[in-house]
């Protein structure tokens, strides 16, 4: 089987400034995989290559077996570094978008979206809108978002910035259920951070 992500001699540079250089690694299938490093070390610049949003400058990347990133964007699941809802939507609405987007039925969608506002315990939020949910909260139904399609891949970028040590603590959980299922997770975090 191959891997869930493989960087092959992976290389990105900004102007005169060198954000990753020669990288290679893979991550196996159904494993947890972090990013630890301090800003600026080139984390969410290989996050965002292995998405396709950034192009490397040079090497190869795979992500569940294509080297053609952009047509399996759909299977991969993401949490963004820069956070953005809709505000006016209500939580179940943008969770039934973000689900349906990635080609998932109502149907699963909508019971994916049970199972997760439960464990990550927003059930009395689900019909409120997003506007009136604390950061955290807000935090916590962005994760959603990124899971609910149920891709196999799923990428955060730093998920525990900013969030308190409950709120941590139950997205840690709900990582653990995603693994469980056999999803690979791949996150970033600060290296400031790495000993919480």
């Amino acid at each position: 089987m191959p891997p869930a992500i493989r960087l092959d001699r992976v290389s990105k540079q900004f102007g005169s400034h060198l954000a990753v250089d020669d990288l290679s690694l893979e991550v196996p299938v159904g494993s947890v995989y972090g990013f630890i490093g301090p800003n600026g070390s080139g984390k969410t610049t290989t996050l965002r290559m292995i998405l396709h949003i950034l192009l490397p400058d040079s090497g190869r990347i795979e992500v569940l077996g294509d080297s053609r990133t952009a047509i399996i964007r759909d299977k991969i699941g993401y949490l963004p570094e820069e956070r953005g809802l809709y505000k006016k939507m209500t939580v179940r609405r943008l969770l039934r978008y973000y689900g349906e987007l990635k080609g998932a039925t109502r149907k699963s969608v909508d019971n994916a979206i049970d199972r997760w506002i439960d464990l990550i315990e927003l059930r009395p939020w689900l019909d409120k809108k997003i506007e009136a949910l604390s950061k955290g909260m807000s935090q916590k139904v962005q994760f959603v978002a990124a899971v609910v399609s149920q891709p196999p891949l799923v990428i955060l970028d730093e998920p525990f910035s900013g969030l308190d040590p409950i709120n941590a603590e139950v997205l840690r959980d709900a990582i653990a259920a995603l693994r469980a299922d056999g999803a690979t997770i791949v996150f970033s975090r600060p290296f400031w951070n790495a000993s919480k």
